[in-house]
Formats: structure tokens, sequence, C-alpha cells
């Protein structure tokens, strides 16, 4: 038998206990936005006066120099009781700052939407990014490909970095400089969490697993059998993928030479991102990998022909995995990606990446002029309730 509980009625004192929970602005703006009664027990939202956690930057050794911020992505569904039924919803990536900024889940470009009406969507968490800003002065700070939180296990808020040169540093809240861990000279590609544990792939394909105990990289794989130019680790469906991304020179020296392509090619990738940005570098190709987890022994990859429902999304500050059922009209078996390549965090806001889809089944890509996955969608919804600014 259902019940219905009316949750206007609970005691009043109770619900400066939940504003206490609530903290961030989009959570205080949901809550606000639900009726007058839920607005008025609580105030409107007023950022936390205790400072955000500050980090050591790579060129510093003279202590903090930037504090931590935060992007959260969303998948926006309309509430199932709506009218049409939507066959899907939207993804946007939300950064609070001063005030709450959208952005482009894949380029982080910011949206220009005057309106956002809260009560239209049920918000389903997909995954954190996090940057650096200079606490002097403004901007993301430079230096850096990628910023993750460490779980709290460990205790204070603590943060792992790639800088520029694909160098893997750590760093807790307040030290006074980055601690860089040793990696026999390979480029960390990417890094992020796998059932609670940190790891990294370098530029070969071969996936660390960070133990913060003795501070060290403990390999647990051998090397993708690709040899792409740029490797991402996605989650989805509780196993870990590397997605290789192969670029034209890449992909025409291994079809010309087999596997003569050698280390070589990863030693120029530290001033690829020029070469990119002027046109002479572009993505043509990916191969995704899951990983097989070995008893005792390193684990291996195996290559994915066909991600059956699932849909990737790579953008430079962070990656995750949704089902194409959840999305408006787009299919699965496809990545989406950005055209920028080992760009700086401080760049993407300067720069004007594109986003662009690969498709697994028939190996194209397509540069996307417009999109019904991104937040807006080609539907206006009305916004008689809270914006987000």
């Amino acid at each position: 038998m259902d019940i219905t509980v009316d949750w206007s009625n609970l005691p009043v004192v109770l619900w400066p206990l939940i504003g206490e929970k609530l903290k961030l602005r989009i959570e205080f703006l949901r809550f606000r936005s639900v009726c007058n009664p839920w607005r008025s027990y609580l105030p409107p939202f007023h950022p936390s006066t205790t400072p955000p956690p500050q980090f050591p930057l790579p060129s510093s050794s003279d202590g903090p120099t930037s504090f931590l911020s935060q992007n959260t992505v969303y998948l926006l569904r309309p509430p199932a009781t709506s009218s049409p039924p939507s066959s899907g919803g939207w993804l946007v990536k939300v950064e609070e700052c001063d005030r709450m900024l959208l952005r482009n889940p894949i380029t982080s470009r910011r949206i220009r939407s005057g309106c956002f009406n809260l009560l239209e969507f049920d918000m389903v968490e997909l995954g954190k990014s996090y940057f650096l800003r200079y606490i002097r002065g403004s901007g993301s700070a430079c230096g850096l490909k990628k910023v993750v939180v460490m779980p709290s296990e460990i205790g204070e808020c603590a943060i792992l970095v790639i800088s520029d040169k694909g160098n893997l540093g750590f760093a807790r809240s307040g030290d006074q400089k980055l601690r860089w861990f040793s990696h026999e000279g390979s480029v960390i590609d990417d890094v992020g969490f796998y059932k609670g544990q940190s790891y990294v792939v370098d530029s070969l394909g071969c996936v660390f697993r960070i133990t913060m105990s003795s501070h060290e990289m403990v390999k647990i794989s051998s090397k993708v059998v690709g040899l792409g130019g740029r490797k991402h680790l996605v989650e989805s469906w509780g196993e870990l993928y590397v997605v290789d991304r192969y670029f034209d020179e890449e992909q025409s020296k291994q079809e010309g030479n087999g596997l003569e392509l050698d280390l070589r090619i990863f030693g120029r990738r530290r001033g690829r991102y020029r070469r990119f940005r002027s046109g002479e570098l572009k993505v043509v190709d990916f191969k995704v990998y899951k990983l097989e987890w070995g008893d005792g022994e390193l684990s291996r990859w195996v290559e994915v022909n066909s991600l059956d429902d699932q849909v990737f999304f790579l953008a430079n500050d962070c990656s995750f995995a949704v089902s194409a059922q959840e999305l408006a009209g787009y299919k699965g078996n496809c990545i989406y990606f950005t055209d920028e390549n080992d760009v700086n965090l401080a760049l993407r806001e300067v720069t004007r990446p594109e986003s662009f889809v690969f498709d697994l089944e028939n190996r194209s890509i397509q540069k996307l002029e417009s999109s019904q996955i991104f937040w807006p969608p080609p539907i206006e919804f009305g916004c008689t309730s809270s914006s987000l600014d």
C-alpha cells in the first residue's frame, strides 16, 4: 500500500538542520524552488565563510598560491510525470564560484542561458572535475593538465595533478610545494579513481595504482596493444577502460611501418599542443580497451569493438560514461570528445574548442554543429522559477 507523505508538515525546527547539509548553491536553489513555504524556511544561499582549500603550483615552492574550484556534470531529465514524456535528458557542467556558471560538459565553453527552471528537471550527478585558481589574480592556474581530489579517507583535502610535462604530483591543503612521483620518464596521460583507488595511465598504456602510504606508483597492467597518442581512463558499469586516441601522424606511421612506431613519438608529445592548434595534428581514430584483472600477476587489456548502449565523454578535465537511453535521441556505441589535446587547463577559458563524435560502428568522426544532448535543449523550457544566477 502506497503511503503519501506531506513533507511540508515536518516540524519547523528540522528545516534549518536540513539547510546545514546543503553545501552547494544549486542544492539550496532546488530546495527553495519547490514551494513558497520551503522558500521561507531557508534564507538565500550565502557561500561558506571557510576559505577553500589552498595548494602550491608546479612552478612554486614558497607555499600555497592557488585555491581549489570545482565543476559538476549533471544529467538533466524532465520528471517522469512531464507531458509529453521525454525520450531522454541533457548534459550540463555547472561551475560554482562567486556565482553559478553553465558550461559545455566537453569543451567547458560557457553557456549563456538566461534562465534555468530547476523544477523542470530531475538532476543526476555524473561526475566532478577540478581546477586551481590563483589566490591573487584571476583565471585558472597555469602549468596543469588535470587536477583530481583524493578520496576523503586519507584525511585532509588532498589532490593529484598532472603537469604540462606529464609529471604526476601530490599535495595536501596548505603544503609548501608539490611532491612528485617517480615514473621512469614516461608521460602520464590521465588520472582517475576506480572502486575507491587512485589510478594513472601513461603514454604507453600501462596503468599504475597510487599507493599513498609509500608514495609509490605500483604497475598493475601490461601495455595497451595500440600505439595511439593519448590515453584516457573511463569507468563504466563497474569496469575500467582505456580509450586510445589516434592522431594523423601516429596513424600514418603505424599503417606504413607496422609496429615501427617507437618511444620517439612520445618524446615529442610535450610540444604537441602547439602543433595541433596550428592544424598539423587532428584526431583520426579511437580504440577502446577493457582491463581484465589478473590474479597475482599483471592485468591485461582486451580490445572492445562495441560499447553497446554506452556513450563515453572525453573532456580535458574529466571523463565519464552515460547510457544512451538517458540522452535525448542519441544512440550508444559513440565517443564524444573535444579537438583540444593536452591543453593547459588555464587555456580552456580563452580557446575555442569544438565538439566531435566518433562512432565505433562505422569508425566515422563528425563535428557537432549543435547537439541535442547538451544544455540548452532545442525546445525551450519555461523559466517561472529560480535561475542559476
